[in-house]
């Protein structure tokens, strides 16, 4: 089966969240399935042409506009990564968003990979485009002639590519309310909508988590698959990570106190491995929950000896108030305001318990990253946290779950974990089932290939 598939961002080229994680790895995967996969980006500013050895697939070909043609390139990074290249658009401009024109560039983008495609002569079966960067593709691909499939991926409904109706002539459609909304258009149009997790899927049909779509969503029901995301377990592997002081496994963990006593030297907490190491990787701002953090330091400490580390950078009082928080308790608290790739693979392999209160997450990678490295998780039940982390209360449960988005549900969750960090023998069996599932990517990719063949055959009909 061949597959057009069309994300604004994927690793190792440029990485702005969980979506370049997703189109970097979920290709790979695919195609280790069999898929004959064609991975496609706009080539931003910020991908070098000469660090990824590109060529020039495809000269100078025009891309119409509504009334006027743009000039587009085809590079190719290998057989299989490709890239639109518009210096105007795209080479010209460093980041992947944020310009007041971005609907106009990713509908360009759209329409310059579906004409590739047709130029080059390379005919997919299916075309699975991501969020709204490239939801443009679904809608223009729709009334075509004996067309391909369409799978839409929404990975967060919060940003949905809402543009002027003066844009209109750009896919052929005008909108009443005298505004575009690229995601919406890529919903109604789609054979298959996904998204990163079963609960998301439901979440999002809500008044609460829709964005105004949830009507849309819930008329789509039948057609709407959540797929939880996976992770890279060759990267992230404690029994072979180059960067972390001491590899370990589920079955020997000697390594994991190694890892906890060198972090603990480096950002000056006392050297204790006995003492419960609570870690945070996360952006700094109130989706991921830092705000009930920040108001809960005080009561951690009055209950615990634990100890906090925090990596992470974003919503600047938050930062300084992990700063003020380690200026005053040092040997309890420390951070790194930033973001740094090896101290993060060390948070994971030095934390006891890994805190993400998130107040929503369409998926989330870090859980099912701590869990591989034997940090238990404390999570807020939202999203794909509910599908990947069972409370410890359930059989096979693997960490700890609140409901309420309150600071005394937070802390009576991590309380429960650190009364649990007491009873070894206890701890040590949950982190073994912990580290033991599966967050591969291969079942994602497994279950993308199923509605792959779903769409293809809806597109039939």
């Amino acid at each position: 089966m061949k597959v057009l598939f069309l994300a604004a961002e994927a690793t190792p080229y440029i990485k702005v969240g969980g979506l370049g994680d997703v189109a970097g790895a979920l290709p790979q995967a695919l195609r280790q399935l069999g898929a004959d996969v064609k991975l496609m980006l706009p080539r931003h500013g910020s991908i070098d042409v000469h660090k990824f050895g590109m060529n020039k697939a495809m000269d100078n070909f025009p891309v119409q506009m509504d009334w006027r043609h743009e000039a587009c390139q085809l590079m190719a990074a290998n057989n299989h990564d490709f890239f639109i290249e518009n210096d105007h658009f795209f080479g010209s401009r460093f980041k992947a968003y944020g310009y007041d024109d971005d609907p106009t560039r990713y509908v360009l983008f759209a329409r310059a990979a579906l004409e590739a495609c047709r130029l080059s002569g390379w005919e997919p079966d299916i075309v699975h485009a991501h969020d709204w960067h490239s939801a443009a593709a679904i809608r223009l691909q729709w009334s075509a002639h004996n067309r391909a499939g369409l799978v839409f991926t929404i990975h967060n409904m919060a940003h949905q590519g809402l543009c002027a109706n003066s844009n209109w002539p750009l896919l052929g459609v005008y909108d009443a309310r005298g505004h575009l909304n690229l995601m919406e258009q890529a919903i109604y149009a789609a054979d298959v909508v996904t998204t990163v997790s079963p609960t998301y899927a439901h979440e999002i049909q809500t008044r609460e988590y829709g964005f105004g779509l949830d009507g849309l969503l819930r008329q789509r029901d039948e057609r709407l698959v959540g797929i939880v995301n996976g992770i890279d377990v060759d990267i992230w592997n404690p029994a072979t990570d180059p960067l972390i002081p001491a590899r370990y496994d589920l079955h020997n963990l000697e390594g994991k106190r190694q890892c906890k006593m060198e972090l603990q030297r480096r950002q000056g907490l006392e050297v204790n491995p006995d003492v419960p190491l609570i870690g945070v990787v996360s952006r700094l701002d109130d989706q991921k929950g830092i705000d009930l953090i920040v108001q809960s330091l005080g009561d951690l400490w009055a209950f615990s000896d634990c100890q906090f580390m925090v990596l992470g950078s974003g919503h600047e009082p938050y930062e300084n108030a992990f700063r003020a928080a380690t200026w005053h308790h040092g040997d309890r608290m420390a951070n790194w305001i930033g973001f740094n790739n090896e101290v993060s693979h060390l948070v994971y392999a030095a934390s006891d318990i890994f805190l993400m209160p998130s107040s929503f997450e369409p998926c989330g990678i870090s859980q099912m990253t701590a869990m591989r490295y034997g940090a238990l998780p404390v999570v807020r039940s939202t999203g794909g946290l509910v599908d990947t982390v069972p409370d410890v209360s359930q059989e096979g449960g693997v960490g700890y779950r609140f409901d309420s988005y309150d600071k005394g549900a937070m802390l009576h969750a991590v309380s429960r974990a650190l009364r649990d960090y007491q009873n070894r023998p206890l701890w040590h069996h949950v982190m073994q089932r912990a580290m033991s599932r599966d967050f591969s990517w291969n079942t994602s990719a497994r279950r993308y290939a199923e509605v792959y063949h779903w769409a293809r055959e809806l597109s039939r009909r």
